[in-house]
């Protein structure tokens, strides 16, 4: 999996990676953004190349959205319809700003 880290300007963070968010990359995916949240209100992750999210993936998901509630927001954009009818069937998208 490829990950992309672009901080846009002050506050600000955007992410995109490509592949399944899953057992074998989400401890990475977490990991690099976590390490780059210092001073970032505003994190943006692409989700438009990812096409898989495993349980794993969701708690890093979550993970996220528990540090960034506490600094600022989170939102998901570009979200693929089978990535959405998982984050729905798990109730991501009532918590998350996700467009």
């Amino acid at each position: 999996m490829e990950i992309v880290l672009k901080k846009i300007n002050d506050g600000a963070l955007y992410v995109k990676a490509s592949g399944k968010l899953d057992i074998d990359n989400s401890a990475e995916y977490g990991m690099k953004i976590k390490d780059a949240l210092d001073d970032v209100n505003d994190l943006t992750l692409d989700f438009s190349e990812i096409t898989y999210v495993a349980s794993i993936g969701l708690r890093v998901l979550l993970e996220l959205y528990q540090q960034m509630s506490k600094q600022g927001s989170i939102k998901l954009i570009n979200v693929q319809e089978p990535v959405m009818n998982v984050l729905k069937m798990t109730g991501f998208n009532k918590f998350l700003s996700i467009s």
